[in-house]
Order: C-alpha cells, then sequence, then structure tokens
C-alpha cells in the first residue's frame, strides 16, 4: 500500500546496476567531458555523479584532464572495462 502523494512501483521499471551506471558515465564522458554534460549524459543528480566519479577516478577508470581540472577524460583501464561490459552484455543478448 502506498502512503500518501507515493506513486506505487511497478515490476515494468527497471534500474540500472552499478556496472550499468560506471559504464553510462564513461560512454558519456567519451574523450572529455565536464561534470554538467556527464550529468545529463548518463541521466544522474550531482550528488551521485560526483560519487561515481571519484569511485571511478579511484580504481583508474577515469582521470582528470592536464588541461582543466574540471574535465574528465577515460583511462585505457577504464576503456577496456567498456569493452568488457558491452562483451558481457552481447553473451546475455
Amino acid at each position: 500500500m502506498c502512503g500518501a502523494g507515493q506513486i506505487p512501483r511497478t515490476n515494468s521499471i527497471k534500474r540500472r546496476g552499478l556496472i550499468d551506471i560506471y559504464a553510462d558515465i564513461l560512454g558519456a564522458i567519451d574523450d572529455g567531458a565536464c561534470k554538467t554534460h556527464i550529468v545529463y549524459r548518463a541521466n544522474l543528480n550531482f550528488d551521485r555523479c560526483k560519487r561515481y566519479i571519484d569511485d571511478l577516478a579511484k580504481g583508474g577508470l577515469v582521470k582528470v584532464q592536464t588541461n582543466s581540472p574540471s574535465n574528465w577524460a577515460v583511462t585505457e583501464r577504464g576503456r577496456e572495462f567498456l569493452k568488457k561490459q558491452r562483451e558481457l552484455r552481447g553473451l546475455l543478448s
């Protein structure tokens, strides 16, 4: 039962898993993007985007571009992650 003002959740709504969110962020960054562009392209809010980008940076999948501290770039390790994630999706479809 839903409380007042709440929308009932249906089974047709699918949530992205963490791996899919990371892949969406890496795909949004591509050759470089600022946080605002990443937020819109990956369909995230700013707080979550910051947390996920920090996680990706700690894992060595993204880095700050040297020409601008507000721009992010995908590392070789990040590109490998995207490649493997796409391969896995191909196996599952």
